[in-house]
């Protein structure tokens, strides 16, 4: 009998320590999965479909299935609201159709008027990480199309695309994606926006910085003489801050040229001041004795001719010709005819 109950207590205590460890096994991965479901539920929800934002001023975002067609819209900001609240039938058409009526309805509001530092807005289309490709070309699909809707509209907007090889891997964790672009696509942003070559472009600063928790890149940089500052999002590569100046110190440079006085003929931006020609026959020298600006100009001065009357013949004739109608002076001719008529 006691032997029995000793078996019944073992057997006992042996049922509970496994209840235990069934209970704790069963809890463990419960608490695992709520920490994980984000992860997973993104990359099961992306597995199969896509999201591209659409950034001018308005920010859309594109939801697609893996055939790129469109399930639905978002706007991200209060003008991305107001532009997908006029568009209600995009469900269904490809990306590239519903991309092209978006940037034909932000033009319609006017967002394209708005300049950034002196320059047209640009167009940034970016793919979230993760997202399906319908086709090995689709990003450039996706721009080929926006780039047509710009130019049929008579924009001089410039596409910029942000794909998966486009984000920086050193923010990357674990098997999510890094969430920032990387300082060369950030750079591309910015020279594309500013309308400088990258060739003739040299960056002075180049830094990453949260700016009240908006992640930034701010970029200076010197391109034909002008001395750049930009600010573009590192999330979504959107400018935040444009401006461009010219330097202090080459400005003054620039207007303190005393030397160009040259302000005569054969302006060549050398003074010479043996060139005062300025009257008739001006071939570049001066000829002191060219005053002829009488009749006759020839470039003599005939100081002898003086007529200036009636039957200018280059001689004046002081004593005959002073009647100006018939060559001979009759004083007491007052009348039209020859015959002063005061008894008429």
């Amino acid at each position: 009998m006691m032997n029995l109950r000793r078996k019944l207590a073992a057997m006992a205590s042996s049922l509970a320590v496994l209840t235990a460890v069934l209970l704790a096994g069963c809890q463990a991965p419960a608490a695992s999965q709520t920490d994980a479901a984000p992860t997973e539920t993104i990359s099961s929800a992306l597995a199969d479909t896509g999201i591209l934002t659409l950034s001018v001023n308005p920010e859309i975002q594109i939801e697609y299935n893996k055939e790129g067609k469109v399930v639905n819209l978002t706007g991200m900001n209060a003008d991305g609201e107001a532009i997908v609240s006029s568009y209600q039938d995009y469900i269904g058409k490809d990306c590239q159709t519903v991309l092209s009526d978006l940037v034909q309805k932000i033009n319609e509001a006017g967002y394209f008027v708005e300049e950034i530092d002196g320059n047209p807005r640009n167009i940034v289309i970016q793919i979230e990480p993760g997202s399906v490709l319908p086709s090995d070309d689709f990003v450039q699909q996706i721009s080929q199309s926006t780039q047509t809707a710009v130019a049929n509209l008579s924009l001089a907007s410039d596409i910029v695309t942000i794909d998966k090889d486009d984000y920086d891997p050193q923010y990357a964790q674990g098997s999510t994606p890094s969430p920032y672009i990387t300082l060369e696509k950030a750079q591309e942003i910015a020279l594309a926006q500013a309308n400088v070559n990258a060739a003739d472009a040299v960056f002075d600063d180049r830094e990453f910085d949260l700016d009240d928790g908006t992640p930034i890149y701010e970029l200076e940089f010197m391109a034909g003489g002008y001395e750049y500052e930009y600010d573009v999002d590192a999330v979504t590569g959107q400018i935040l801050k444009a401006e461009h100046n010219m330097p202090v110190d080459q400005g003054a440079t620039q207007a303190a040229d005393y030397n160009d006085t040259d302000y005569g003929p054969n302006n060549d931006g050398v003074t010479d001041y043996n060139d005062t020609d300025y009257g008739p026959n001006n071939d570049g020298v001066t000829d002191y004795n060219d005053t002829d600006y009488g009749p006759n100009n020839d470039g003599v001065t005939d100081y002898n001719d003086t007529d200036y009357g009636p039957n200018n013949d280059g001689v004046t004739d002081y004593s005959g010709d002073t009647n100006y109608d018939d060559g001979g002076s009759n004083y007491s001719d007052s009348d039209d005819d020859g015959d002063s008529g005061y008894d008429d």
